[in-house]
């Protein structure tokens, strides 16, 4: 029992945690987010970890959407290049320039978020008559069933960023599958597509750099956090560890032996005239075994 005691007690050292070296050079300063819902985000809300957790959870939805967007513009323009602006002809009802003009809008309308002041007049037009859309009545009419401009007012209020992201451009499917490069207008189609695509997958960029720096953010702050719980809990397993030493050498001490060694002793003291013979261990082992 004794070697059994000595091993406990060897395991009863103390308990050093190893800190591994992690150093954060980089600073991520705060700035102004893309505006992904009717949410605003005040300075420094990834150390609110509900606000934090709302965030990542529109990130993560918004990855997804832009994703699927990505690839549903691709399986519209089915392989078909761009059309370089230097080689844009004019057709019947529309010059080069007149092409080249609209391009230039649909860039800008794209890069402004879908904000419906740049929803041009021959935006509208171009897309209502060259590629297979119906009116919807007029420009504002369009413009709703695709687009929610709502959303744009409360970017703006907000002072946040805004970008081509899925909670403005609501009605995509429908969108992107109506959108049709026939005919002369093809060329034209796909350029408008690839420029959508450009910009789609430049915030999906945008929103992914987002998710890395939040992710540093939080291996910065939690960390110390981290190594603190790793101390406490070594310290506690340590005192545990202790405590099994103390009471395996109790029990140690209790055994049968020691038992009747200390009576036997005790009542040979207190009664000397008694035949000592009455007294012995061995004797009572037996009898209580």
């Amino acid at each position: 029992m004794k070697n059994t005691t000595f091993e406990l007690m060897q395991l009863a050292v103390e308990v050093v945690v190893e800190v591994p070296k992690y150093t954060f050079k980089e600073e991520y300063p705060m700035k102004k987010y893309v505006v992904l819902s009717l949410r605003q985000y005040p300075e420094g809300f990834l150390d609110d970890a509900t606000l934090k957790e709302r965030r990542l959870s529109e990130l993560s939805g918004n990855i997804v959407t832009l994703a699927n967007q990505i690839a549903t513009v691709d399986h519209v323009i089915a392989g078909r290049n761009p059309c370089p602006p230097e080689l844009l002809k004019d057709s019947k009802f529309m010059t080069a320039e007149q092409k080249k003009k609209v391009l230039r809008q649909w860039d800008k309308f794209i890069e402004g978020g879908f904000s419906f002041h740049l929803f041009t007049d021959a935006i509208y037009q171009h897309l209502n008559l060259h590629c297979g859309f119906i009116a919807h009545y007029d420009r504002l009419r369009f413009y709703s069933t695709y687009w929610n401009g709502d959303f744009i007012t409360f970017a703006r209020q907000a002072d946040m960023i805004l970008r081509p992201v899925p909670a403005v451009f609501v009605n995509w499917e429908r969108f992107l599958l109506s959108f049709q490069c026939w005919d002369e207008w093809a060329g034209m189609g796909a350029t408008m597509l690839h420029a959508l695509k450009s910009h789609l997958t430049s915030t999906l960029r945008e929103l992914e750099n987002e998710v890395i720096a939040a992710f540093k953010h939080d291996l910065e702050r939690l960390y110390p956090l981290h190594v603190e719980e790793r101390k406490r809990i070594a310290e506690e397993a340590d005192a545990h560890r202790r405590k099994v030493v103390e009471l395996t050498t109790k029990l140690d001490d209790l055994d049968i032996d020691s038992f009747l060694e200390e009576r036997s002793s005790r009542y040979k003291a207190l009664f000397p005239s008694v035949d000592p013979a009455n007294f012995v261990e061995a004797r009572l082992a037996s009898n209580l075994f």
